[in-house]
């Protein structure tokens, strides 16, 4: 049985901080104004689960440096997975709506918990992320964001049963500011989580020297283009990360400025969404490149402008995140239990754009949608393009010519639009070459001291590529034109996301979920779901070729033929 409101009043002496509550008040499924409400007590019910679990899987080994940590899927004891103890049960512990609100079973895993990330934690105040970074100072930046709100929680509940508790977690955190103040990052993201990690201290323990070290960071400039996406494009990690760590700094330090680079990526991201709260990864520079990704990871941030800025796009988003992944976001609940930001109304909401043409020059991706339909076309990158229909995924077009190895992959060095027809060239020139000049040759055979760059290239090859797209109402119109060398073998991969039928095709004979379009259309079906393609040609059966990459997951249909290759497929 769930707490009433009148215990969490009385318990939590929330009203004393300042922090107004939602009144008590019973709000059917369609009222918007409970929300966030029904969210919390969703969210505090999945948490619940998982403490259930942490609690039996929590290491019991008295004297071990482990003891009170948590082991991954591997059985590898390790603090990132250490700390989610501490989230979880603390975040039970903290909300009205948990079975374990206030409970003193909690209390001693959460003290051993946080032992544990002592005994592991270095003396310059580092951790280690055991799968790539020792004596990290952005890996610790990240545990030290990911603890803060869980300390302003229990800190505010002014529990006496947590005294040993929130002093441990404080140890841990001022140890941690020692190699925040000096340590160093590895990625653009780092520099923000290690900036926002120094705020989250300067509210706890205020000093100049961790706003001063802000600054340092802050002063080589926001990576943001006009566009408003980081310089990683991580759609799906670490442009919602950054957006994380921009708002908190923003708001600790009372800094607009930071609250609008926030703002402008959420303004961006609105047209990066794609059908059933996906989004588009294939421009991404990081790990979650071209693999399927969600919005659940701007929730957080969503959720608190379109409250602070009654933004009903804003809005539907955090509405689509509510029906179709709550699961997704059960990070965001301590965040949420945080900041009285989350007690106001949220706007009703409108809709996210789905009705549009859109050109991020600055990102190289142009973005279409037309209600369920959604495509995208992506420059500098082997996957150009990408079409979906509902469930039904046309995840990834490349094309190849086997010339000279890899650098027949067409990659789109070039992307024009004249306001009807999007035009993406390439131009790639190879041959072979001459003797080493004698004056330079080094006298003791080796290879490698005689370069290319410095022989002269002979019967030079050239191959030119051009892909015009056009689009009319959702029907998608592809030319493809492959010139100057003749009689090179041309593929083109149409990559299916896997669980889908595949008609109007023929099998290959060599390679598994391969196969031929040879003539007329073909038809890929999810469900009500279908796209149609076509028409096909296929004058050679070598899927993929030569210095073609290799094939990716799922149902690859591939057309073929040979230079001078000319060609019109459509998608519809």
């Amino acid at each position: 049985m769930k707490p009433s409101r009148r215990v969490f009043l009385k318990d939590c002496s929330l009203m004393a901080s300042g922090i107004a509550l939602l009144p008590t008040i019973a709000f059917s499924e369609k009222d918007n104004r409970g929300r966030i409400e029904r969210m919390l007590v969703k969210l505090s019910e999945i948490n619940d689960d998982v403490v259930d679990r942490l609690l039996e899987l929590q290491i019991d080994k008295p004297g071990d440096r482990w003891h009170g940590g948590l082991r991954n899927n591997h059985e590898i004891p390790n603090a990132h997975a250490t700390k989610e103890i501490i989230l979880k049960l603390g975040a039970s512990y903290a909300s009205p709506y948990s079975r374990y609100y206030l409970s003193e079973k909690l209390v001693q895993p959460m003290e051993k918990a946080v032992q544990c990330l002592l005994n592991v934690q270095y003396e310059d105040g580092t951790i280690d992320l055991y799968s790539t970074n020792f004596h990290s100072t952005p890996d610790t930046a990240f545990i030290v964001n990911y603890l803060s709100p869980t300390y302003v929680n229990i800190k505010r509940l002014d529990r006496p049963e947590m005294g040993v508790f929130l002093g441990k977690l404080e140890a841990f955190l001022k140890n941690a500011g020692k190699c925040l103040l000096v340590g160093g990052a590895h990625t653009a993201n780092h520099r923000w989580v290690i900036a926002s990690a120094l705020a989250r201290l300067n509210a706890f323990f205020p000093s100049k020297k961790y706003t001063d070290r802000i600054d340092v960071w802050l002063s080589e400039g926001i990576d943001m283009d006009p566009d408003g996406q980081y310089t990683e494009q991580s759609v799906s990690i670490y442009s919602p990360t950054c957006d994380d760590m921009f708002l908190t700094m923003g708001r600790l330090l009372e800094r607009k400025d930071l609250m609008d680079v926030v703002r402008k990526n959420l303004d961006m991201t609105l047209y990066y969404i794609q059908p059933g709260g996906e989004v588009l990864t294939d421009a991404s520079g990081r790990q979650d490149a071209a693999r399927t990704g969600y919005v659940n990871g701007y929730y957080y941030t969503y959720l608190f402008f379109a409250i602070r800025d009654k933004n009903p796009a804003y809005s539907a988003v955090c509405e689509l995140i509510e029906r179709e992944m709550p699961e997704r976001v059960l990070h965001y609940l301590p965040y949420i239990l945080e900041l009285p930001t989350f007690t106001l109304p949220i706007p009703a909401p409108s809709k996210i754009p789905d009705n549009y043409f859109k050109r991020f020059a600055h990102s190289g991706v142009f973005r279409i949608r037309r209600g369920d339909t959604d495509i995208s076309i992506i420059e500098k990158n082997p996957t150009f393009f990408s079409f979906m229909k509902g469930s039904a995924v046309l995840q990834s077009v490349r094309l190849a010519a086997a010339f000279f190895g890899d650098r027949g992959q067409f990659i789109a060095e070039q992307a024009d639009f004249d306001g009807e027809k999007i035009v993406l060239s390439r131009t790639v020139k190879h041959g072979y070459f001459q003797p080493f000049p004698k004056d330079k040759i080094p006298g003791d055979g080796i290879y490698e001291k005689m370069p290319r760059e410095e022989r002269t290239l002979s019967e030079p090859q050239i191959m030119q590529y051009q892909v015009s797209i056009s689009e009319n109402d959702g029907k998608l119109r592809m030319d493809i034109q492959i010139e100057g060398t003749d009689h090179v073998p041309v593929s083109m991969e149409m990559s299916f996301r896997p669980g889908g039928e595949l008609s109007g095709t023929t099998t290959d004979k060599y390679v598994d979920d391969s196969f031929f379009l040879e003539e007329g259309m073909g038809r890929y079906e999810v469900g009500k779901d279908v796209i149609t393609f076509g028409p096909g040609i296929a004058t050679h059966k070598w899927a993929t070729m030569r210095g073609m990459l290799p094939k990716q997951k799922g149902n690859s249909v591939y057309i073929t033929g040979y230079t001078p290759f000319k060609h019109t497929i459509e998608w519809f």
